[in-house]
């Protein structure tokens, strides 16, 4: 397979240490696999040491973070296996409320690689996808789309409403087929709208319009679409009392540190926001929690949520980028180094983390017919060793492509002065970067 992961070198071991395990987690995590699309089994990335498939959300973050400059082979096989077509037409597949991400990590596998073929087919899937969601989800009062939360796929992340599902089950799908639970009579039933699935809708249509554009499609659609989106979005989430934005519309206000972040990245959020997000956001003491704060029905057995509470590295990852974009270092920092610490001391990027201790901890969720119970934290997570390379290559290092080419633009965190990277390929060229300080070498060839 291809895959080319660049070599590191800092005058911080921490760093080193962490970027190796990351880069090990990741290329265990790549196995042949053949599923929609992908007509044979090919390379591809899924969820995990502890999974057996790829996952459409996990996909499309995966590629976002990482896997894009990592490996256009092993990104495009995963986008490809995750599609599906039903009488003629290609739609995205996976978790109804959260598949439109797969429209980031597909835009993101474009930005490095020239692929006019699968370019023009996944704005065909996510035209087509987000047409059947708009009829299925969308709601014309408010603007917004229903459906849980991006990561979110137990009830822990949700409060004590979303908690009834048939024997103890802890899918939030579930929560449709238990007797008396107030499902909404269109689509598939949940009637929550979260604040992370809706900005990614926003930027699914941004990207829709930026796609019809080069193809020389109608925009128009998608164009008004999204900057509606935007405008919903500040009218049902922001909360100006608590200076930051709900979690659910009109049903909790609690802080979603997925959807914090996305707010910022996405530029839903206004300069003056973004400072009110960053003040009024609850940090634990081992980063940004998932949720917070976490639900009774867990706190009251002195635990938290798998979902509220907890931290999960690709939330501290995207919530460190979204924090370096809007030029709070100090905060990007902090999340950079916890992830650092905690995988060089497991040796490996797990799946979710105490956030009073920093130990391994999989939260409490409802489980079968013992009730509330203490989960595991999977191993290897892929998008939590992606979510630490992302803003070693994204931030510290500050690779962008401007006109069709890449640059970059270091800053180094604090306790790093130097730092010293080869052979890291990227849309077509192979460079070698030494950084000392604000001294900055670069060494470059066209490959391809």
């Amino acid at each position: 397979m291809n895959l080319n992961i660049p070599y590191l070198e800092t005058d911080n071991k921490l760093l080193n240490d962490a970027y190796r395990i990351a880069a090990g987690d990741i290329v265990g995590n790549i196995v042949y696999y053949q599923n929609g699309l992908l007509t044979e089994e090919k390379p591809c990335m899924i969820a995990g040491l502890d999974y057996n498939t790829p996952w459409t959300r996990d996909t499309a973050i995966n590629i976002w973070n990482a896997l894009s400059i990592l490996s256009p082979e092993v990104s495009k096989n995963t986008l490809l296996a995750v599609l599906e077509e039903e009488e003629g037409s290609i739609y995205i597949g996976g978790q109804y409320w959260d598949s439109i991400i797969w429209m980031i990590g597909a835009r993101e596998y474009c930005r490095f690689h020239k692929d006019d073929n699968f370019y023009r087919l996944a704005f065909e899937a996510g035209r087509n996808s987000v047409h059947r969601l708009e009829e299925d989800e969308f709601d014309e009062e408010d603007g917004l789309f229903r459906g849980p939360a991006v990561y979110g796929d137990g009830i822990a992340a949700y409060p004590d409403k979303y908690s009834k599902c048939p024997n103890q089950g802890s899918g939030i799908l579930e929560w449709v087929d238990y007797p008396g639970n107030p499902v909404y009579p269109k689509g598939y039933g949940i009637p929550m709208k979260a604040l992370s699935t809706n900005c990614v809708y926003f930027k699914a249509y941004e990207i829709l319009a930026e796609m019809a554009h080069a193809l020389g499609e109608p925009a128009k659609e998608f164009e008004e679409k999204a900057a509606a989106m935007k405008k919903s979005i500040n009218k049902n989430f922001w909360n100006e009392k608590r200076g930051s934005y709900d979690y659910l519309a009109g049903e909790c206000d609690y802080a979603e540190g997925l959807g914090l972040a996305f707010a910022v990245l996405f530029g839903i959020a206004d300069e003056r926001q973004t400072a009110l997000i960053r003040e009024n956001t609850h940090i634990c003491a081992h980063g940004i929690p998932c949720v917070w704060p976490t639900f009774w029905r867990y706190e009251c057995l002195g635990g938290y949520g798998r979902h509220s509470g907890t931290i999960w590295p690709h939330i501290q990852g995207f919530w460190a980028r979204a924090m370096h974009r809007a030029g709070h270092q100090e905060s990007f920092e902090k999340e950079l180094y916890l992830m650092a610490q905690k995988a060089v001391r497991d040796m490996h990027f797990s799946e979710i983390y105490h956030p009073d201790t920093g130990a391994l901890y999989g939260g409490m969720q409802e489980q079968g017919p013992g009730g509330i119970v203490e989960w595991d934290s999977r191993r290897k997570q892929t998008w939590s060793a992606t979510a630490f390379l992302s803003l070693i290559y994204f931030e510290i290092l500050g690779l962008t492509m401007e006109d069709g080419e890449p640059v970059f633009h270091p800053q180094m965190p604090i306790n790093c002065g130097h730092m010293r990277i080869r052979g890291f390929e990227v849309a077509g060229w192979l460079f070698d970067l030494d950084i000392d300080g604000k001294e900055v070498s670069v060494r470059k060839r066209k490959i391809s």
